[in-house]
């Protein structure tokens, strides 16, 4: 009878035990899991820091190209006119009569209207100063609206600078979605380049100053009208 009740007892010893080391198993392997999630959440932070500065570096370097493209057409009309002095003086001293301004000064006058009118699609009209409509995508749509907002902070004739800080919070709260400075400073980039290739329109009216911040080169004045159904 003892012994039986020594056997009971062995076996509930060794149940118990064995409970025991299983708990310790599954804890070893949460551990584990642990950090290895750990690992990996940081590695996914830093492959998509990474990313965003690619994506930085790629639109700066687009922008760039853009930029040496257009003076590379003007070294083009410059070669142009000395064929033209050789071949056809008369056409030659009408094309220097009206010699072309660089963009950046042509930027300088503003513009006096902008119309933002959103479409079931998402996308959004675009017309500015009675000119050639064309379509934008939402998120430079809403970025244009931003920049072009009179928040009275000017000291010219044109719409007040806003920080890219601020931009991003107006455009976090209208969207709901977080807006980071890195993407604005992005979608500054690209929406130069969008204006200019499917509008025709100066990109330089998206005026950037460092110490001030960003603003869209709007006059203000009643005639200043912004449509928007945003």
């Amino acid at each position: 009878m003892n012994a039986l009740m020594q056997s009971g007892g062995d076996t509930t010893q060794n149940a118990g035990q064995a409970a025991a080391e299983r708990r310790r198993a599954r804890a070893r392997h949460y551990a584990e899991m642990l950090v290895l999630v750990r690992g990996l959440a940081r590695r996914y932070k830093n492959l998509v820091t990474r990313i965003s500065k690619a994506e930085m570096n790629a639109t700066f370097i687009e922008y760039e190209l853009f930029q040496v493209l257009k003076m590379m057409e003007e070294c083009v009309d410059e070669g142009a006119y000395e064929v033209a002095q050789d071949f056809a003086p008369g056409l030659a001293r009408e094309a220097q009569a009206k010699p072309q301004k660089p963009l950046r000064y042509l930027a300088e006058s503003g513009t006096s209207s902008l119309e933002i009118k959103a479409r079931p699609d998402g996308m959004a009209d675009i017309r500015i100063d009675g000119g050639k409509q064309f379509t934008l995508p939402p998120t430079l749509a809403d970025l244009v609206t931003a920049l072009s907002i009179d928040n009275g902070l000017s000291d010219d004739a044109f719409v007040g600078w806003k920080t890219v800080k601020e931009i991003a919070e107006y455009l976090t709260r209208q969207s709901g979605r977080p807006v980071t400075k890195r993407a604005i400073t992005q979608n500054v980039y690209r929406l130069r380049k969008q204006l200019f290739d499917r509008g025709g329109v100066n990109p330089y009216l998206v005026q950037t100053n460092r110490r001030r911040g960003v603003r869209f080169a709007l006059r203000r004045k009643t005639s200043s009208v912004i449509k928007s159904d945003r």
